[in-house]
């Protein structure tokens, strides 16, 4: 099993919708996010996956949460790979759209919180769980 630092985005536009991405290879719904590089930080990251796989340039404005239980954060891929994702999720909002996704999403689309698609992407569910609670202090999961 492979760890991974990863981080994702609870995008929300000023009607509460969250922007989901349906995921091309598993065709689930999700945050997006992904994997932090060398060299970038938290935030850096949670804004360029969030650039790549939807177009869309954000602001963030605060720390959902941590996620790490293995419980709910070992993901096997398609190609047999799992991964154990230890996540930063941040708050955010939608600036400008600023290019195309980059074909990790097959559709996007906004949607409020207490109407989300199916299949939701397995790690997400606990993070859009916590985002509809709406808390002050972030998660620790």
């Amino acid at each position: 099993m492979e760890l991974r630092p990863c981080c994702g985005v609870v995008v929300q536009d000023e009607r509460g919708r969250v922007l989901l991405m349906r995921r091309s290879g598993e065709g689930t719904w999700g945050l997006p996010g992904g994997g932090v590089e060398a060299g970038e930080t938290w935030e850096q990251a949670a804004r360029r996956e969030c650039r790549e796989e939807t177009g869309w340039d954000v602001d963030l404005h605060g720390l959902l949460g941590i996620y790490s239980d293995p419980a709910t954060q070992v993901h096997r891929y398609p190609d047999g790979r799992v991964v154990h994702c230890v996540g930063v999720v941040f708050l955010g909002s939608p600036v400008s759209r600023a290019g195309t996704p980059d074909g990790e999403a097959a559709e996007l689309g906004w949607f409020p919180l207490d109407q989300l698609p199916e299949p939701l992407f397995a790690l997400d569910v606990p993070v859009l769980h916590h985002a509809a609670l709406q808390s002050d202090a972030p998660f620790i999961d």
